[in-house]
């Protein structure tokens, strides 16, 4: 490991470094703040061994602007004897474990050794966690319409062509983004997400192009705009059917130039970005009616990409199916397999929210099982479908409030009779809190039906 210690005691310093560099770690070893300071600007450091009391300097400070520049670094703390109450309040302010002087270097090799089994772990599971992530972007499925987006992928990423990628929500237009990205000679450059429909219109501009400080009220500080911050490497401009007109000749200049300003600046910066742009929108029509700038489509309309609806490749839902259902059993923390009935009925349906709405069934399903295993029988339970309009009698007038009552009502004995009258489960089962299922109950009246236990 890379050990740096900060301690005013030159003996001891001169101890332990010989002692550690012996058991093989690189050590470094600092007297005083000034010198500590720029070892750490320095160098990468693995463990730091910071005494609690320096000359001109209190300890604890050093141990905050440590942790105020690298937050992940494990410090361990020296304290005399009968300081154990600081020592405590070091491990408050974000130290890992502490030592109390006259420690024995058998006892700190001890700690040492705690300390590479938790680096070890935290690598293994950072590997684990980038493995998850990588298999978190994959385009599922065989049917000839996704075959065709994974060709278009594979030739797309070899340019830095702008890219129009559309389809229906729920798809995949981000993932087929990140796919572009990450067979591309930019993957280790920086990979900026913008959702254009999600942020407020006056905000957006600053977004975009960030602000220099005291340009409005509350910007206490300049800000980097997310094309700043995406140099060198890709942004990817989510919904973009829904930029306002005054942003949309902004990234037209941008586009074009690569020049832009923050807000109350007076310097023209430059960036060198690849956009990637998606929508569900249709963006002839938008320029049609003037809502969309012409020059502004013709610039991101060059490569496209359209994802298949899921209604349109239903032979791909078995495998997404288990796909789904691993990241599931990850995300949950237990194991979810599917009963074999339950397939046909998925492929019955008609899925406008797509991938994303299968997902977000599938998980309804695994918070509802108890074993772990998803049944066709559970799936009504999950959906939350109105009737076929062929079952509405069209001579006889409805009450929608009455009916929305009913069908609350329905849910929520269907959840008690699954949860076998447990509240905290139904509640699981309808996704919603303990506290908003009685509610519910008290108002509906349900507090006297078999089910009910308080």
């Amino acid at each position: 490991m890379r050990i740096l210690i900060i301690d005013d005691d030159e003996n001891l310093t001169d101890m332990l470094t010989a002692a550690l560099l012996k058991d093989g770690h690189e050590v470094r070893a600092a007297l005083e703040y000034s010198s500590a300071m720029v070892l750490m600007e320095n160098s990468d450091w693995d463990v730091v061994l910071l005494d609690i009391k320096l000359k001109g300097k209190d300890g604890f400070d050093v141990l905050r602007k440590i942790r105020s520049s690298q937050p992940e670094l494990i410090i361990l703390m020296m304290t005399a004897f009968g300081k154990i109450d600081q020592a405590v309040e070091s491990m408050k302010l974000g130290a890992f474990d502490f030592l109390e002087k006259p420690f024995s270097l058998s006892f700190l090799r001890i700690k040492l050794g705690k300390i590479q089994s938790h680096l070890s772990l935290k690598k293994q599971n950072g590997i684990l966690r980038q493995e998850l992530e990588n298999n978190k972007w994959r385009l599922v499925g065989n049917h000839p319409l996704i075959q065709e987006v994974r060709e278009q992928i594979a030739r797309y990423s070899k340019f830095d062509s702008p890219v129009l990628i559309l389809g229906e929500s729920g798809t995949g237009k981000e993932v087929a983004a990140r796919l572009i990205v990450n067979q591309s000679s930019r993957r280790d450059e920086p990979f900026v997400v913008v959702n254009c429909g999600a942020i407020p219109e006056h905000l957006m501009e600053s977004m975009f192009f960030g602000h220099e400080k005291g340009s409005f009220t509350g910007a206490h500080a300049l800000q980097k705009g997310k094309f700043e911050l995406a140099n060198g490497g890709t942004i990817f401009l989510d919904e973009i059917g829904e930029l306002p007109l005054n942003l949309q000749s902004k990234l037209l200049r941008i586009i074009e130039s690569g020049e832009f300003e923050r807000i109350g600046g007076t310097r023209n910066l430059k960036t060198e970005v690849r956009i990637i742009s998606a929508t569900n929108r249709n963006l002839e029509h938008l320029v049609s009616k003037g809502t969309f700038r012409a020059d502004l489509y013709y610039r991101l309309h060059v490569l496209v990409i359209e994802m298949p609806a899921l209604r349109e490749r239903i032979e791909d839902i078995p495998p997404l199916v288990d796909y789904l259902l691993q990241q599931l059993s990850v995300e949950l923390n237990r194991t979810l397999v599917s009963e074999k009935g339950l397939i046909p009925s998925l492929q019955r349906l008609e899925w406008p929210g797509n991938i994303r709405e299968l997902k977000n069934i599938l998980e309804r399903l695994a918070v509802m099982s108890e074993d772990g295993v998803i049944r066709e029988k559970d799936f009504s339970l999950a959906q939350w479908k109105k009737p076929p309009l062929e079952l509405i009698d069209e001579k006889k007038n409805i009450d929608f409030k009455t009916e929305i009552q009913e069908r609350e009502k329905n849910m929520i004995l269907n959840a008690l009779d699954r949860a076998k009258g447990n509240h905290t489960m139904a509640a699981r089962f309808l996704g919603m809190k303990r506290t908003t299922l009685q509610y519910h109950l008290k108002k509906m009246d349900l507090k006297k039906e078999k089910f009910f236990k308080g």
